[in-house]
């Protein structure tokens, strides 16, 4: 059953955006639905058959939302509930060309015809519900599996996410894991050491390569690039040798155990020789004679040349130095995080044997100056430096910087690596689960399609198709579309007290594949004695197609037991005399619904529908509604309510529309004062019938009025004039004229009533207090 419809928006003119009030009651099985003309019952009665079919090809712009008695919600796309069958306008267009005399086929199953085969079809019906049952309750248990796997993989997506990038904004969602899921054939779980390696990569940025750091390269004698450990023990072994050489000279003790004083009388004689001077330059007193010679005795050619040796050993020494205090290692912050911690400590060992190298050196040029003073002496070189340890140190830390250039160049390989370890490490966290649920998916569907397709292993178990085909089947060898004509007749001669008017069958004629003629049903033409019927009043037309309609609901297309019939004001064009034919044919037509909606404008057909969903099972299947109109923006839309209490209470239409015009009081909008003419003409007209019984119409009654009362004759043509301008398509409508009017003229109408007929008035007064 339909429970509740939550939404329509863009139906007709006056459903452009309702919302269902939520404290609205739900639907039931009878529901009885009031509203004036022009309140949008038709209009709301069309949506019933697009709920059905899904069809809104003459409404593209058309939503809606229904809800059925199990919660669940259809929008667009149809109605998977049960099927619907609608009278109203449409539907007699589209079944019957009432001014051609035509009328479409209803085909009927004829009970008692062929025993086995209605309790065949039968049989098959009861099985096709059960397995329905069984059908609706698989459905329920594959959407609940659905849903819960829907979420096991959106929360698994969420943790992927945060897991590589730590971010808000997710990129990584539910289809992502869902497609990443079905690449992974085993669980693929990473050890708590590999995890945290692969998290720290995934949130890494690339970051850019460094320049490499080079060797340590010293020139030999020859100008050639040398390794530092080769170039460095050569000089070693050349620094023990000349240290161990010695040269013949006269010894002057002071300048043997003062090396300064040494160096600067060196000095010295090479300045008197070059300025050609025997003053000494320091003191200007004339040198000694033979101290020159003596001085330069003790400095002569051999040692002179063996400290030049000296002075060449210390400059490349000194080179050396000065290489390794080139080396200059990049900042740890430029490398990468994983990289930082081994590299600051190859830095640290580096710094500290370059310290002790660099002491080395520094003793080694101390004794070589030393030497410079004692050539005559033979040193031995008790000093070593190693650069084999430096030198690897130089290459670790290349090695470092190789790595981190490495990973920059492999940046984006190495992050997708890491990427698709971690989400196959969190999707083998919900493996088994996964995999558990699928299969209970998949059993599911497989209970699905045993039950439409059948079970082949049961031959026995034939599914829903083929017991809908072979019900199809059975109803075609004793359905008769003559049965059903015949039930429209004799519904007909009830409805009208006559037989003059019946359906005939049409048959027409057409060739087959192999050119002979055969006989087709054609639908059914409508005649009058012998001739097709021509001429038929508004009564007729509305009972030929209301008793159609009953008939129709029997078609062998329509269940009617769990189908849901909705009827339009079945009554429209009646007289008074055919609402109890109307109401008789529908009770009896309705009986056996599933669910049941009926509109109607007419308070007396109401009267008759209330009476009876109120006694139908104590009332407590059935509900009430009203359709009511409201105005925004000078647009008039339709929304559904509970009937007002008073409908149901009051013992005649007049006597409602008598207490709605007494409570009247303008809110000074339109939509307020719209219905207002049409429920004044009524009350007028109704009063007038019963206090000037004496012909014509409303005019002529009015002016009667005026010669036998002594109301204001001013006051009578104001309420004729609205209650006949306005209440017409002639009247002003949205006009904003029409609220001060409607406010005045109602007053003239009562306070008329009052005057004509007091004692009316005082007790109409009283009853609705």
């Amino acid at each position: 059953m339909i429970q509740r419809i939550n939404k329509i928006k863009n139906l007709g003119l006056v459903f452009p955006d309702y919302t269902c009030n939520p404290s609205l009651p739900i639907f039931k099985h009878r529901n009885i639905i009031y509203g004036w003309n022009g309140s949008g019952k038709t209009t709301l009665s069309n949506l019933f058959q697009v709920v059905e079919d899904g069809n809104i090809a003459n409404m593209p712009e058309l939503e809606y939302e229904i809800m059925d008695e199990k919660g669940k919600k259809f929008k667009q796309g149809g109605f998977l509930g049960q099927k619907i069958r609608v009278f109203n306008q449409n539907y007699i267009e589209n079944n019957l060309k009432i001014r051609e005399g035509r009328a479409k086929s209803i085909t009927m199953i004829l009970g008692g015809v062929n025993k086995e085969i209605v309790e065949q079809i039968e049989g098959d019906e009861k099985e096709i519900k059960e397995k329905n049952d069984e059908l609706n309750k698989i459905n329920e248990e594959l959407d609940q599996k659905t849903k819960i796997k829907g979420k096991t993989f959106t929360e698994i997506a969420k943790t992927i996410y945060v897991a590589m990038t730590g971010g808000a904004i997710r990129t990584y969602r539910k289809d992502n894991a869902e497609s990443d899921f079905a690449n992974i054939a085993n669980k693929e779980l990473l050890s708590d050491q590999d995890l945290e390696k692969y998290m720290l990569v995934v949130k890494q940025t690339s970051k850019p390569a460094i320049n490499a750091i080079g060797k340590i390269e010293i020139p030999d004698n020859e100008g050639k690039s040398k390794d530092l450990e080769e170039i460095a023990q050569d000089f070693i072994k050349k620094v023990g040798e000349l240290l161990a050489q010695t040269v013949e000279s006269k010894i002057i003790e002071k300048l043997k155990n003062n090396r300064d004083i040494s160096d600067w009388v060196e000095n010295g004689i090479d300045i008197h020789e070059k300025h050609k001077t025997a003053n000494c330059e320091f003191c200007g007193q004339v040198l000694p004679e033979g101290r020159l010679a003596e001085l330069t005795q003790h400095f002569n050619d051999a040692d002179k040349k063996m400290k030049q040796n000296i002075d060449e050993s210390i400059s490349k020494f000194s080179q050396i130095l000065q290489s390794i205090n080139s080396i200059a290692y990049p900042d740890q912050a430029r490398f990468y995080d994983e990289l930082q911690k081994k590299y600051q400590d190859a830095c640290l060992e580096f710094d500290k044997e370059k310290t002790k190298l660099i002491k080395a050196i520094g003793k080694i040029i101390e004794i070589l100056k030393d030497k410079k003073s004692k050539t005559t002496e033979s040193v031995n070189l008790d000093e070593s430096i190693d650069t084999k340890i430096i030198i690897d140190l130089v290459n670790k830390i290349s090695e470092f910087i190789e790595a981190h250039n490495k990973k920059t160049s492999d940046f984006e390989n190495e992050k997708n690596i890491a990427i698709n370890k971690l989400k196959f490490h969190f999707l083998s966290t919900i493996f088994d689960e996964v995999k558990k649920i699928e299969q209970d998916i998949s059993d599911c569907k497989e209970k699905n399609r045993k039950l439409n397709e059948g079970d082949l292993s049961s031959p026995q178990d034939i599914g829903l198709k083929a017991l809908k085909k072979r019900i199809n089947e059975n109803r075609s060898k004793i359905s008769s579309t003559h049965k059903a004509c015949d039930d429209i007749n004799k519904g007909l001669e009830t409805f009208l007290g006559r037989s003059e008017l019946f359906f005939e069958p049409n048959k027409k004629k057409i060739a087959d594949e192999n050119g002979q003629q055969k006989e087709l049903d054609d639908g059914y033409i409508i005649k009058r004695g012998n001739k097709l019927a021509d001429n038929l009043s508004e009564g007729e037309k509305t009972a030929i197609a209301f008793v159609y309609f009953t008939i129709h609901l029997k078609d062998k297309n329509f269940d009617l037991k769990n189908g849901i019939v909705v009827i339009d004001d079945p009554i429209s064009s009646l007289d008074s005399n055919s609402l109890f034919q109307a109401f008789a044919f529908l009770k009896n037509a309705v009986k056996n619904a599933g669910q049941v909606f009926i509109f109607t404008h007419n308070f007396d057909f109401l009267k008759l529908l209330l009476n009876w969903a109120k006694n139908a099972n104590h009332g407590r299947d059935s509900e009430y509604f009203m359709l009511k109109n409201c105005c925004e923006n000078n647009c008039r839309s339709a929304y559904i309510d509970k009937m007002d209490k008073e409908l149901s209470e009051y013992e005649s239409e007049y006597h409602y529309l008598f207490k709605i015009l007494n409570e009247f009081e303008s809110d000074g909008t339109i939509a307020q004062a719209y219905p207002i003419p049409n429920i004044a003409r009524k009350v007028l007209d109704t009063f007038l019938m019963f206090r000037m019984p004496c012909g014509g119409g409303t005019y002529l009654k009015l002016e009667k009025m005026k010669e036998t009362t002594d109301f204001d004759e001013n006051k009578l043509t104001a309420i004729y004039k609205f209650t006949n301008d306005q209440s017409h398509i002639t009247g002003s409508g949205f006009n904003p004229a029409l609220v001060p009017e409607t406010q005045k003229n109602v007053k003239y109408l009562l306070e008329m009533i009052d005057s004509v007929f007091p004692e009316h008035y005082k007790i109409l007064s009283e009853s609705i207090k």
